[in-house]
Order: C-alpha cells, then structure tokens, then sequence
C-alpha cells in the first residue's frame, strides 16, 4: 500500500505528464497561427481568452462551493503572471534570431538550472536525479540531430535571449513553489497567472496593432489554442507544483519535446529520422528514472517521518 507522501508524487508526475501533454498539442493546433496574426497578437488572444475563460470557471465555482479566488497572496500571483508573460515574449524574440534546433537544446536547460537553483536554495536532490538530468539532457540533444550538421550563423542576441527564458522559467519554477500556497487550487492559481501574462502582453499587442482572426475555422483555432496548451496544461501545471518540488516537475514537461515528435507523425504525416525517435525514447527513461527516484524518495521520508 503507498504512502500518502508516495501517492503525491505519483499524482504530481501524472499532472505534469497531462500539462505537458496539452501544452505539447500546440505544435499541432497553433501550428499556422504565428504567421497568420504574429507573436505580439497571438499571445494576446492566447492570454485574454484564457484569462476570461478561467475566470469564469473559478466565478461559477466558488458560487457552487469551490475556493474563494480571492482568498490568494493575489499581489504574488499577478506578479508571477507577469513573469510568465514576458518569459513566453522572450522565448518568441529568441526563436525570431535562432535556429530552432539550437533554441530546443538551449531552453531546455531550465530542469538543470531548476535543479541547480533549487539545490542551492537548500534542497538538495537525491544524487540519482542527477543522473536522471543527464539522460534527459542527452534524449533532448538526439532529438534535434540538426544540430549536428550545422545551424549557419548563430546570434549572440539569440542564444542570450534563449538562455534568458530558460533561467527565467527556472526562476518562475522555483519562486512559485515558494509563494503561492500549496492549498490553492491549481485552477485559481492558473486564472491569476494568465490575467498577469494579459496585463504584460496586451499593452504589447495594442503597440504593435492587434490583428483580429477572421473566419470561423481560424477563430475556432484560436480559442483551441488558447483552451488546450494554454488553460488546460495551465491548471495540470500548477497542481502538478503542489505535489512534487520544481525539479520533478521540470523534468517530466521535458517529455513534451518527445510528445511534438510524436504528434508530427500522427496528425502532420512528417517523416521522422531514427535518432529523434531514439532521442525521445532515452528522453522519457530519463523521465521515468527520475520519477522512480522522486517516489522513492517520498517513501524513504514517510519512513523517517513515521
């Protein structure tokens, strides 16, 4: 039978499995969007309809007997939105000046700098989780063999703004397992954070001239994006964070690169090479090592704390 502490760590990694999975689907829904209404105004819709949308939600059941949404260090969570909401514009400015191979293999060091961050803030991980990043890292670096044969010119601005985001997201990782209480449902957590990210970007999006989505099958496709990689791996994300540390959760969205790959063959017809396959499948043991580490773990302290 599993501890209570085993259970929550099995609970938090499936969280960030489905946030990782949702967020993963944007390759897919979103895929023509960018071109279509640019970075500034897709975030925009991206942001104030999920805003709306968990708002609503959180409004509706707290009338049924849900938490209070207010009832939230609410000046933290905002502030954290905010954050969120310049990392996503920064990580759009580096993609704009880098090649997207080298931009995959840069942002994902934000589990290593959420686990060095974290350790260094005194929580120090199992020496096995180390081994787990290192695997991780390796699967995340084969798929992308592009790599490997040359990205032509590399922006200097580019890789500064990459590694930016990465510690940037760490950082949101790590500040927000701090801040916000564990107790506050990740519903509520997520509504704050994506009314954050609309303050950010919308001024942004106004500036630059708002592009409006017209026709009902683009409007359909960005509702979708907004709903799927946005709401939904949003609420996953949080509750995740209120059952594992930061350093977990970090890892498992990792599998997200895999999951894209996985969804070019299903739902784009792409053609995949055999090294990215091998890269998502040691990405994933990388994964799954460091979630066994996590439980036991959990096991080991409800042991001491017994």
């Amino acid at each position: 039978m599993m501890h209570r502490r085993e259970q929550h760590a099995v609970r938090g990694a499936l969280w960030a499995v489905a946030s990782s999975t949702a967020y993963s689907l944007s390759s897919v829904v979103g895929k023509d969007l960018l071109d279509q209404l640019g970075p500034a105004s897709l975030l925009f819709w991206r942001f104030v309809i999920a805003a709306a949308v968990l708002w609503v939600a959180v409004l509706l059941w707290q009338r049924a007997g849900g938490p209070d949404p207010m009832a939230v260090p609410r000046g933290r969570a905002l502030a954290l939105g905010v954050m969120f909401g310049l990392l996503v514009l920064v990580g759009f400015l580096a993609l704009d000046r880098l090649d997207a191979s080298l931009y995959i293999v840069l942002v994902y060091l934000y589990p290593v700098f959420v686990v060095v961050g974290s350790s260094l803030l005194g929580t120090r991980p199992p020496p096995l989780t180390w081994l787990a990043l290192a695997i991780v890292m390796v699967g995340v670096v084969m798929t992308v063999p592009e790599l490997f044969t040359g990205v032509g010119d590399v922006s200097a601005v580019g890789v500064a703004l990459t590694l930016a985001q990465a510690v940037i997201f760490a950082a949101y990782m790590i500040i927000n397992a701090r801040v916000m209480p564990r107790e506050v449902d990740g519903v509520v957590t997520a509504a704050w954070i994506m009314l954050g990210a609309s303050l950010v970007v919308a001024p942004i999006a106004l500036l630059d001239g708002l592009v409006v989505p017209r026709g009902g099958g683009r409007v359909f496709e960005v509702a979708l994006f907004a709903l799927i990689p946005t709401v939904v791996s949003g609420i996953c994300f949080f509750r995740a964070m209120r059952y594992i540390a930061p350093g977990a959760v970090a890892m498992v969205l990792t599998v997200e690169v895999a999951l894209v790959i996985l969804w070019s063959v299903l739902f784009l017809g792409e053609e995949v090479r055999a090294i990215r396959l091998a890269g998502a499948t040691v990405l994933v043991g990388g994964v799954l090592l460091a979630q066994l580490v996590n439980i036991r773990e959990s096991r080991i302290n409800a042991l001491l704390a017994t």
